[in-house]
């Protein structure tokens, strides 16, 4: 799983990668992009110099499919 971070104004966005083997439902792999976005918004609001900007997150989950067929 990918999780992509857009900071508003910043050339480049930061990236969080995390294997999503063990998840066997969707609200485990929501949880967990949950924590690292709160984890990534923490450090963000540290730097004095992203203060104030908007940032904008994007989730790649690669086993959303499984979990759909695996839920119907």
């Amino acid at each position: 799983m990918v999780i992509v971070a857009c900071i508003a104004g910043e050339p480049q966005c930061i990236t969080a990668q995390f294997s999503d083997n063990s998840f066997t439902t969707f609200q485990a792999c929501d949880s967990r992009v949950n924590e690292i976005a709160s984890s990534m918004t923490k450090d963000f609001a540290k730097r004095h110099e992203l203060k104030g900007k908007q940032v904008t997150y994007e989730i790649s989950c690669s086993r959303q499919a499984k979990f759909a067929k695996a839920l119907v």
